[in-house]
């Protein structure tokens, strides 16, 4: 629904990189995209349809016709080290970060959750 939208207002690299093939395209962060490009075939398959696609653990295991809870885990552990290393080589050598990517480092997740969703 949301490319089909994107392509309706003539937004149509999305729709060009709606690949598993071509997930690195879909990242602004050269390091990051060069690290997503070097995965195995099969990670970035998983990546694409657990993380783009929106499918369930559950779902792309069974379409898949294997459990991918491990698989998953190691391919993000992997990511999130070599991210981790790049983010490190930019604070010491004073390069611009953004606030995402510094909690990131000091912390080793994307964001901090907020407390007050889930006390509701």
């Amino acid at each position: 629904m949301i490319l089909r939208r994107l392509m309706l207002a003539g937004d149509f690299l999305d729709v060009i990189f709606d690949h598993p093939e071509t997930i690195h395209e879909l990242v602004t962060d050269a390091d990051l995209s060069k690290i997503l490009k070097e995965l195995k075939p099969h990670l970035k398959n998983m990546l694409y349809y657990l993380f783009l696609r929106d499918y369930s653990t559950s779902e792309y295991a069974d379409s898949i016709g294997r459990n991918i809870r491990g698989i998953r885990e190691t391919a993000l552990k992997k990511i999130r080290k070599l991210y981790g290393g790049i983010l490190t080589y930019r604070k010491e050598n004073s390069l611009p970060m953004t606030i995402d990517e510094k909690y990131f480092l000091e912390n080793g997740v994307r964001k901090k959750k907020d407390t007050r969703q889930l006390d509701r």
